[in-house]
């Protein structure tokens, strides 16, 4: 009985000794894994944030090459609808031609003009 008292004890003593490093370790695990999370964590948004920036820059600068697009077709309307203007102006009155006929027409294209002027996307149907 004495030899199992003895084990016993060893095996006690190993026992309590062994298990406050199993659950320190298992703490340590657990803290590391939490800073691995966190970190990630920190990446993924810092990448997501990233995209987000070159999107935004993308976004932008299709903007500005879309108005300077715009603006060119706009500035050759205009040169085309003022010549237009002038054509008719200078158009000869006959039996086939009015002078309300020239005013008609010199309305409408003055109205075009300023639609052009005022809204650019809705007079090309953007």
């Amino acid at each position: 009985m004495k030899p199992m008292k003895c084990c016993a004890i060893v095996l006690l003593i190993l026992l309590i000794n062994g298990a406050p490093d199993t659950l320190f370790a298992a703490d340590e695990q657990r803290q590391a894994y939490d800073k691995m999370v966190e970190e990630a964590t920190r990446e993924a948004d810092a990448y997501v944030e990233q995209k987000q920036q070159e999107q935004k820059a993308a976004a932008e600068k299709r903007e500005s090459q879309m108005d300077a697009d715009l603006e060119t077709r706009v500035k050759a309307e205009r040169k085309r609808i003022e010549a237009e203007m002038e054509k008719v102006q200078k158009r000869g009155l006959g039996p086939n031609f009015t002078e309300g006929m020239r005013a008609n027409q010199l309305q409408e294209l003055q109205n075009k003009l300023n639609q052009l002027t005022s809204d650019p996307q809705a007079y090309f149907g953007e």
